[in-house]
């Protein structure tokens, strides 16, 4: 370790059943711990939790996360509720929604993924939205289906919404 490069460590919370509200700095590596709030250049999670993850780069392995805002994530064997950044690898995961520039899923599941270039890779993601999609993308709904179930969704409800206006006009 450099003075260049301060780095804080936590391998257990402040006490039992407790977390950290917020760990920062320039490389903060969280080992069996969990944080709060983690803030930094780089972040390395490994069998920890966070609530929020902001960093330039972020690594996490055996973790879960609520929300991670990095510029470019990986992450494996992990949970994430939400994750944007400019560029988002997922192997083995499982998470919520992702949005970012350039995202890879590899053998994960995700309910949303929006993205400029999206590449999956096993797995099955339930909605995909991107210019470009590589790799086997087979969503359970994607543009085209969204939007006709939206449409759909929309005739169903105003039909339902008539039926009822017609049987109050009755009585």
């Amino acid at each position: 370790m450099t003075e260049e490069e301060p780095q804080v460590e936590s391998s257990t919370p402040a006490a039992e059943g407790e977390e950290a509200a917020e760990v920062s700095g320039e490389v903060v590596r969280v080992v069996s711990g969990s944080v709060g709030t983690v803030r930094g250049e780089q972040v390395q999670l490994s069998s920890s939790a966070a609530r929020t993850i902001r960093a330039d780069k972020v690594k996490m392995e055996n973790s879960a996360a609520l929300q991670i805002d990095a510029g470019e994530a990986v992450v494996r064997d992990s949970a994430v509720a939400v994750a944007r950044g400019e560029t988002i690898e997922l192997e083995e995961c499982n998470v919520g929604v992702v949005g970012g520039q350039e995202i890879t899923l590899a053998e994960s599941t995700a309910y949303a993924v929006i993205g400029g270039v999206v590449r999956v890779e096993g797995g099955r993601p339930l909605v995909v939205i991107g210019q470009h999609l590589d790799g086997s993308v087979q969503p359970l709904l994607d543009l085209r289906g969204a939007a006709i179930f939206g449409l759909l969704t929309g005739l169903g409800a105003a039909l339902l919404f008539s039926i009822r206006a017609l049987f109050r006009r009755r009585r």
